[in-house]
């Protein structure tokens, strides 16, 4: 039995590969023994406390601890063998990379779950701060920790870094020349969430296009046009082109031409401009109303109603809740969005019935044709 242990194979006997080939079974084994541990009694534990950082630590800290329970055990079975020298200095380093790549992992991982479950709910809650900071935050620190992350984990391997440095900055040189365009859209999408010209949820006006920006990124954003069409709108836009922000508007302008005949009286175009006041002072959503007399037309007599729509409104709701262990109803306000198409409606449907009951009548393309005998 001695004889066969003693057979060499690759430079190494059959006993140290085999005792290296138990090291790295025994790490996987002990890997999945910990994975288990921390995930059915560990994890329990965490949640009995009153405190969500021990779950998130403890969440955080698993898979990184069970990758390297079988980096150690994978670095133990490279040490019962006799490798060349270049070999060994290699797993050296290829080990000392891994190490601090997981490190890293674990670092990063903990940082972004914490702003994720302390910071996001802050920064939404704030009037003062833009929801769209917080995934370009997000971004940059976790960008920020494995940058670090990896250059250390170079550098302690043994590649000269300040080489590539140099290097990257040669072809970083190239590579900026050749992504203007990018360059230029991540200024725009810096622009956006510095100078805030509009957020997710406005709906503007910006190169022929009209609709609700449902989407802000660092190269572009994304605009739900009234057709329910999504379009993709470059970050670059935004810094050479005029933007009408509808919703920063206190109310949306409407303008509707009238065209009554030609035999309306003096009088009763006096009454149309006092109907269509009275239209409008009696719903709750439209102010500032407006009508001229502006046009004699080819086969009509033209007024102009200008009136203006409330963007958001104050409406009464009754909420249920319990004081002193007794469930009452209680009124509260809230604001709401006017949906501005049903008032059109609304106004149009209005307009035309009081029309009718005054006999007021709205002109169409017509001829008069006169004929003389000779």
């Amino acid at each position: 039995m001695s004889n066969l242990l003693e057979i060499t194979i690759y430079g190494n006997t059959l006993l140290q590969w085999g005792v290296a080939i138990l090291y790295l079974v025994g790490a996987m084994f002990l890997a999945k023994g910990t994975y288990w541990f921390i995930k059915k009694i560990v994890k329990r534990l965490a949640k009995k406390t009153t405190t969500k950082l021990d779950d998130i630590l403890v969440d955080m800290f698993e898979e990184p601890f069970v990758f390297a329970i079988v980096l150690f055990g994978s670095y133990l079975a490279v040490k019962q063998l006799s490798l060349p020298e270049v070999v060994t200095g290699w797993t050296s380093k290829v080990y000392t990379f891994l190490v601090i790549i997981n490190a890293t992992w674990f670092l990063a991982r903990t940082v972004i779950s914490l702003m994720d479950n302390y910071l996001r709910p802050k920064m939404q809650q704030s009037k003062d701060m833009d929801k769209q900071v917080f995934p370009v935050l997000r971004k940059t620190v976790a960008t920020f920790i494995w940058g670090v992350g990896v250059v250390m984990a170079l550098n302690n391997a043994g590649y000269d870094i300040t080489a590539m440095i140099a290097g990257l900055g040669i072809g970083g040189l190239a590579l900026a020349m050749a992504a203007q365009d990018s360059v230029s859209n991540f200024f725009g999408g810096f622009t956006i969430l510095t100078d805030h010209p509009f957020k997710a949820g406005d709906r503007i006006n910006i190169n022929g296009y009209a609709g609700t920006v449902c989407e802000i990124g660092m190269r572009s954003f994304r605009l739900k046009t009234y057709d329910k069409t999504e379009i993709v709108i470059p970050n670059s836009q935004v810094t050479n082109s005029i933007i009408e922000n509808i919703s920063r508007a206190p109310a949306k302008k409407i303008i509707l031409e009238l065209g009554l005949t030609y035999d309306t009286p003096v009088d009763k175009m006096k009454e149309a401009q006092e109907i269509l006041k009275d239209i409008a002072e009696k719903n709750e959503d439209v102010i500032n109303p407006e009508t001229y007399f502006l046009t004699f037309g080819d086969f009509s007599l033209g007024i102009r109603f200008i009136y203006y729509i409330n963007h958001k409104k104050s409406v009464k709701t009754t909420v249920r809740r319990k004081e002193n262990g007794v469930d009452k109803e209680f009124e509260e306000r809230k604001v709401i969005d006017v949906d501005k198409l049903q008032v059109q409606n609304d106004m149009n449907m209005e307009i035309l019935r009081r029309f009718n009951e005054a006999g007021l009548n709205f002109a169409f393309p017509s001829q008069t044709v006169y004929t003389v005998n000779s």
